[in-house]
């Protein structure tokens, strides 16, 4: 009868936890993947490395900022508001949705030294329909005259929406080829599709 129970119990338990998993991907840029170092450069590295400058609320756009890094040896920035979005999900997307209709632009902790770099990969999750409002913070404010700046989005089913259009006026650099767009629930395995867009960026050969 133990048996029994103890096996009822795991049954269900597995059960519970799948149901988690399947809602959790249900939602933009919401789970976070393993916190793993990027690993060796894997492509060959075509002139200057990048760096990469990404905001991330659950880890996502992080997962995919660390494929772009391990590919091309480039340096990870990730952009803080000074006042962090709420973790909850929902109190998130409110907010965000506020801010984004009102065109805020949160102050960040710190924007990162540019002057060593030719090429900068910014990643941000789609919200709304568009970038995230720290990454717009960090277009508008950085020295990005003359750098030459490639957008990546992570995003729950809406793919690029207004992305691409928008990071396209707010940019201050010089736009290098197309956006790339990868599933926050996909963000975590997609180092192939992170290496074939440096590729079409004639990053990594």
């Amino acid at each position: 009868m133990d048996w029994i129970n103890r096996r009822s119990f795991l049954t269900h338990s597995l059960t519970f936890a799948a149901g988690v998993s399947l809602v959790g991907c249900s939602r933009a840029d919401e789970i976070p993947p393993a916190r793993e170092k990027p690993s060796d450069t894997q492509g060959k590295v075509a002139g200057m490395k990048p760096l990469i400058v990404y905001y991330s609320w659950s880890g996502n756009t992080r997962a995919l900022a660390r494929h772009l890094a391990s590919a091309t040896g480039g340096t990870l920035f990730e952009l803080a508001p000074k006042t962090p979005y709420p973790s909850a999900y929902h109190a998130c997307t409110e907010q965000a949705k506020k801010d984004i209709a009102s065109g805020f632009r949160p102050a960040l902790e710190s924007l990162p030294d540019l002057s060593a770099v030719d090429t900068v990969l910014v990643g941000s999750p789609n919200w709304w329909g568009t970038v995230a409002p720290p990454v717009s913070t960090f277009l508008e404010n950085a020295a990005l005259k003359g750098k030459k700046v490639a957008l990546f989005v992570t995003h729950g089913g809406g793919g690029l929406q207004r992305c691409e259009q928008d990071f396209r006026k707010q940019c201050k650099g010089e736009p290098l080829g197309r956006a790339l767009a990868v599933s926050g629930s996909r963000a975590a395995r997609a180092s192939d599709e992170a290496q074939r867009w440096l590729k079409t960026l004639e990053l990594i050969q």
